[in-house]
């Protein structure tokens, strides 16, 4: 049975903390969350962070970097659920993989929707998802994982793209097209000591077709609510600065399979290429979190308030999959323009993607702002007039944008080791309530 949700007002006030507040989700998860009432804290180590200019959130709380320091940022959050007296923990991006590590001695605290950590770090590596994928034949591109330069000048089927197994907003992520470039990005991961015989490093070839995604919910392996959505921009990292809700009903069947096979709780989402022609997906990569929510929730799903209330206890296995209406259009201006910027756009191209997005022309025609709603949350002009300004005076300045706030919250291989050796640390939960 499917049927379409429609986002209901909590019958008292909830207490929600974001994990951070730098993301394109976070923001998104605010203005999911914010109308419905939930009170919402958000911490983040950028005190100009993008969700900190909303009038939904309550308390900012400024916090270590969690890509650099993930200790010092976990003490920093029990120290909030010690003093805020939170209903829910919500994690909007990479912090899901550490919180999924201790989230024993969480849940007895605070609510928090997560799968077990063995499943979840099977998906958060790039590399073990697509031995996943393998597993239960769900289909991908022609992959191969690698641990040294040698493997992968063995791979001559330009182009392919060369993965890392942790990254964050395709920041370690290259298509290599020929052999040129295949020595370039080569010389740079030994470089950076990716090549040290230990990590596996992914090959996976180019797919064709329309780039999608599917965001889900899941309740202890079954599956409660799905998103499907196509690219029809292009932000910074290849990510969807603009896009249109679609339904893919063998996506849906696929997704069951893989929420079923891992007994999987909370939020994924998965990236794939469709192939219209032939109806056929073709999966490459998974996010074990929530992901920029507001399309589903414009097409009458809201993933972040389903997946908060799961959080709470509240159970929906018996009322059917929800699924979110096709053909709705939604895009992030804020998102296109460092896209652009990013490519090296001049001044002038900046300059009339605003005024097309002004005058609802070309991909903004009949489509709704999902990351900036002036409308919905005056302030979050704020975070939009200030980059626009900084991109005319200079378009370079994206890259920097970008980065830098990517690295405050980015899951690196070192952080990764660092959370899954915390059992050696000391962390005092005792009086979290």
């Amino acid at each position: 049975m499917i049927e379409h949700a429609v986002p209901r007002r909590k019958p008292r006030t909830v207490s929600v903390l974001f994990s951070e507040g730098s993301s394109l989700s976070a923001r998104q998860a605010l203005s999911a969350l914010g109308p419905l009432s939930y009170r919402i804290d958000v911490c983040d180590p950028n005190p100009f962070c993008l969700s900190r200019f909303s009038r939904f959130v309550r308390r900012f709380y400024r916090c270590p970097k969690f890509g650099t320091d993930p200790v010092a940022y976990l003490r920093f959050i029990v120290g909030r659920l010690r003093e805020g007296r939170y209903d829910v923990l919500l994690p909007v991006h990479e912090q899901a993989f550490l919180f999924a590590r201790i989230q024993q001695k969480l849940i007895p605290k605070v609510g928090l929707a997560l799968t077990a950590f063995d499943q979840f770090a099977l998906l958060q590596s790039k590399a073990t998802f697509a031995k996943v994928l393998a597993d239960l034949s769900l289909p991908q591109p022609r992959t191969c994982l690698v641990r040294n330069r040698a493997e992968v000048e063995a791979e001559s089927g330009f182009p392919y793209y060369v993965k890392l197994p942790y990254s964050t907003a395709g920041s370690g992520v290259w298509r290599v097209n020929d052999a040129a470039e295949r020595s370039a990005v080569m010389s740079g991961l030994e470089s950076r000591g990716q090549f040290n015989g230990q990590k596996e490093i992914v090959i996976q070839a180019a797919a064709s077709g329309q780039q999608c995604q599917a965001q889900a919910v899941f309740e202890h392996g079954s599956l409660i609510a799905i998103h499907f959505t196509r690219q029809r921009s292009v932000g910074m990292g290849g990510s969807q600065s603009a896009r249109v809700s679609v339904d893919h009903p063998i996506v849906r069947t696929h997704m069951t399979q893989l929420g079923r096979h891992l007994g999987w709780h909370g939020a994924l989402a998965v990236d794939y290429f469709f192939e219209p022609t032939t109806n056929e997906p073709c999966y490459i990569e998974a996010n074990p979190r929530l992901v920029e929510p507001m399309n589903a929730v414009l097409c009458g799903v809201n993933l972040a308030d389903i997946l908060v209330r799961l959080s709470l206890g509240e159970s929906f296995k018996e009322g059917g999959i929800r699924v979110g209406n096709a053909g709705i259009r939604s895009h992030s201006l804020l998102a296109t323009l460092l896209g652009l910027a990013a490519d090296n756009a001049p001044r002038t191209r900046i300059a009339g993607e605003v005024m097309r997005a002004v005058l609802g022309r070309g991909v903004y025609s009949g489509s709704k702002e999902d990351l900036t709603p002036i409308r919905l949350d005056p302030f979050s002009i704020v975070p939009l007039t200030v980059v626009l300004v900084q991109l005319l005076f200079d378009p370079s300045v994206a890259q920097h944008l970008s980065g830098h706030t990517v690295a405050d919250y980015s899951l690196t291989s070192e952080a990764v080791e660092t959370i899954r050796k915390l059992e050696d640390r000391e962390i005092d939960f005792s009086s979290v309530t």
